[in-house]
């Protein structure tokens, strides 16, 4: 998306009504934007991939500045510096966006303009007006995270991830695992598929990072349900790692981390559940930090997981002690320096991520990778770095690597 020069018909509308002396144009603009939730998005004359959309705020008291933070280009914070359409208390804005993609925004209110300051991302609030939201619940006590986000008029249906009313659903089953290594307790949460039994073939199954996200956020649940009810993907179990305070440490790249899941955590959960000893009928799998966890993974333990599952994995990691750029992708170099393992890939990145840091170093990996022989399925998909996408993928993901042909 791009600041646009276009100016918004409907912007340009009441700015007339107002300067004829309508008293009640302003009001009734509100009352509409209420109504119709939130940015307007317009058609641009000869244009069939684009369309003009305009972010509105509303400000009850008095502001000296707002900024849009859009999913991509948030740095230029002047460019995205919203316009106060004449004395009233409408800021607005307006951008060329794909009429295909689906992204998250939020506001940025008397901004100090400063690219450096850390102390915006907690300020930053969402949009009043639109009702397509993700809410982030706090955790020990603290308050909700709500992001707002905007579904183009183009893109593509999301199936995998609605909820079907009258088809057989698996059943999530909760507990507290105790690691050694770790000398505490983590929750994870397993899910059986429907019919599920313990004297059968074993199931295959998959591991998530970040299993409350993808639970609560990404509802997994409902994708491995509806795969599963539709044939795409054998029965499977599921395990949800939940993360911690901790995550960042855990998902880059730790050998430690690693052999808690490969050594402690499946021995345990193919001691209580019906699941496969063979690495092909195993998956890891994550996003963004997760996602690299889980390449690595796949590198440590191949004898263990023989699919790796990565959306927006941040290949742009390497070890503080390594010399060269993020840009260089160190994971990639890691599997160019050794022979070919039995391993296959599944990896998406979003086309409104960071270009070079996400975009360009997914590039690279996926490039090493078939360079060595691996089968890789890569994917670029409608959005950014975000959870607007990740729940319809993991289904992409799936039936890339074990779906039923």
């Amino acid at each position: 998306m791009e600041k646009s020069l276009l100016n918004s018909a409907i912007i340009m509308k009441l700015k007339e009504q107002i300067q004829q002396g309508n008293k009640e144009a302003l009001e009734t603009f509100w009352r509409k934007v209420e109504n119709n939730n939130g940015p307007f998005i317009e058609k641009i004359e000869g244009d069939l991939e684009n369309d003009l959309v305009t972010f509105v705020y509303k400000a009850d008291e008095e502001i000296e500045n707002i900024v849009l933070m859009p999913p991509v280009g948030w740095n230029n914070l002047l460019e995205n510096k919203m316009e106060r359409l004449l004395e009233t208390n409408l800021w607005y804005i307006s951008y060329k966006v794909r009429n295909n993609v689906r992204f998250k925004y939020s506001f940025s209110v008397n901004d100090s303009l400063d690219v450096e300051c850390e102390k915006r991302w907690d300020r930053l609030i969402y949009d009043q007006f639109n009702k397509n939201r993700l809410v982030f619940k706090g955790q020990n006590g603290e308050k909700d995270e709500i992001e707002t986000y905007l579904v183009m008029p183009n893109a593509d249906k999301h199936i995998w991830v609605e909820e079907r009313k009258n088809i057989s659903k698996g059943t999530i089953h909760e507990h507290q695992f105790y690691s050694e290594n770790l000398d505490k307790c983590r929750r994870i949460r397993i899910y059986t598929p429907d019919g599920y039994k313990e004297d059968t073939k074993p199931y295959g199954y998959l591991v998530l990072t970040d299993g409350d996200e993808y639970i609560n956020i990404l509802s997994a649940v409902t994708v491995l349900d509806n795969l599963i009810y539709d044939k795409k993907i054998p029965p499977i179990v599921t395990i949800f790692i939940d993360s911690t305070e901790t995550r960042d440490e855990e998902l880059s790249c730790n050998d430690s981390f690693g052999d808690i899941i490969a050594k402690e955590l499946i021995p345990w959960v193919r001691d209580n559940y019906n699941i496969s000893n063979k690495a092909e009928e195993a998956i890891i799998g994550g996003l963004s930090l997760g996602g690299l966890s889980a390449t690595y993974l796949g590198l440590k333990h191949s004898e263990v997981f023989a699919n790796v599952l990565s959306q927006s994995g941040s290949y742009w990691y390497k070890p503080e002690s390594c010399e060269g750029s993020e840009l260089d992708c160190w994971l990639s170099t890691k599997f160019k320096g050794i022979d070919k393992l039995p391993l296959k890939f599944y990896l998406n990145v979003g086309i409104l991520e960071h270009k070079e840091g996400m975009i360009g170093t997914n590039i690279k990996l996926k490039d090493v990778l078939i360079s060595k022989g691996y089968t890789v399925d890569f994917e670029y998909f409608n959005s950014g770095h975000d959870y607007l996408s990740w729940g319809e993928t993991l289904a992409n993901g799936l039936i890339s690597l074990i779906g039923i042909k």
